[in-house]
C-alpha cells in the first residue's frame, strides 16, 4: 500500500486468507475511526505518517516580521561590492537577500528556501548540500542543509563576511542554537570566514541561552538587533567587544 498508495479488496482478501466481505467490514471500521482510506474497488492512503512535513510558510515568515525586516535592511548595508558571504538557515538572515542592491556579491547558504528569494542583479547564489532538516512535530520544514556533507562543503570555501541568525546570543552563554543539527554548520561558517561575523537577531534572541553552543562573543564583530532588546544585556555584549547596531522597526 505504501509503495503504490492503493490495493484492491480482492488482493487484501487473498493476502490475509479471509473473504472480501470481511475486508469490507474492516474498511468500514477504519473509516468510522476517522481514516479516509476507501477508493473504488479497494483502499488507498490519503495521508501517511511517512509523508514529508509541510513547510509552514506563514509561521516561518510572519513571526515578528517588522523587526526581522528592519534588521535585514540594516544588515544589508554592511555588505560591500565584491563580498562573498555565508548566510545560515535562519529566517532573519534569509530576509537579507532581497535587500542587497547595486552590488556584485556571492551568497553561500545552507537555506534551501533562498532559491525562492527575490535576488537583485549581481547577486550570485550557491546552495550548500546536505541533510534537509525540519521540525515534523511543529509541522514545518525549514529546508536547512546540515550534516557532514554541508560542513565538508563549507570547509572548502573562504568568505569575506558571515551573517548568522541565532536562537540565542548572550554575554554569558555566547552563540547558541535550540536545534542540535545547526551548530556544526554555523561553527564551520564562522571558522571559514576571513572577515567580520555579523549576528542578525531580533530582541527575543538577545540574552537567551539555548542548549547547543556554536560560538563565543569573541567570534562576533557586530550584532544587529531591534530596540526591543534588553539594554543591560546589550551593554554586557558590547563590553565583550561586539559592536551593537540598533534598528527601530517602527521607522
Amino acid at each position: 500500500i505504501q509503495r503504490n498508495n492503493y490495493i484492491k479488496i480482492s488482493e487484501l482478501a487473498k493476502a490475509f486468507g479471509v473473504s472480501t466481505a470481511t475486508i469490507r467490514r474492516d474498511i468500514s471500521t477504519l473509516e468510522e475511526s476517522g481514516e479516509d482510506i476507501r477508493c473504488k474497488g479497494g483502499i488507498c492512503i490519503a495521508d501517511t505518517g511517512n509523508a514529508l512535513p509541510k513547510f509552514d510558510n506563514e509561521r516561518y515568515f510572519s513571526s515578528h516580521t517588522q523587526e526581522k525586516e528592519a534588521i535585514a535592511r540594516k544588515t544589508a548595508e554592511f555588505i560591500e561590492d565584491g563580498d562573498t558571504i555565508f548566510i545560515n538557515g535562519s529566517s532573519t538572515a534569509f530576509r537579507i537577500i532581497p535587500h542587497i542592491k547595486g552590488k556584485s556579491v556571492t551568497i553561500i547558504t545552507n537555506n534551501g528556501r533562498s532559491l525562492f528569494a527575490d535576488r537583485n542583479y549581481g547577486t550570485d547564489l550557491i546552495i550548500i548540500g546536505g541533510e534537509v532538516i525540519g521540525n515534523a512535530m511543529a509541522g514545518n520544514m525549514k529546508m536547512s542543509m546540515t550534516g557532514a556533507l554541508a560542513v565538508e562543503m563549507i570547509s572548502r570555501i573562504s568568505t569575506t563576511k558571515c551573517i548568522l541568525g541565532v536562537s540565542g546570543i548572550s554575554a554569558e552563554g555566547g552563540l547558541t542554537s535550540m536545534a542540535v543539527q545547526d551548530p556544526a554548520v554555523n561553527r564551520a561558517m564562522i571558522q571559514h570566514c576571513n572577515g567580520p561575523v555579523i549576528i542578525a537577531a531580533d530582541h527575543r534572541k538577545v540574552g537567551i541561552r539555548h542548549n547547543f553552543l556554536f560560538g563565543s562573543l569573541s567570534d562576533v564583530s557586530r550584532l544587529v538587533t531591534d530596540t526591543g532588546s534588553d539594554p543591560e544585556e546589550l551593554e554586557n555584549i558590547r563590553r565583550a567587544g561586539v559592536e551593537i547596531t540598533l534598528v527601530d522597526p517602527d521607522k
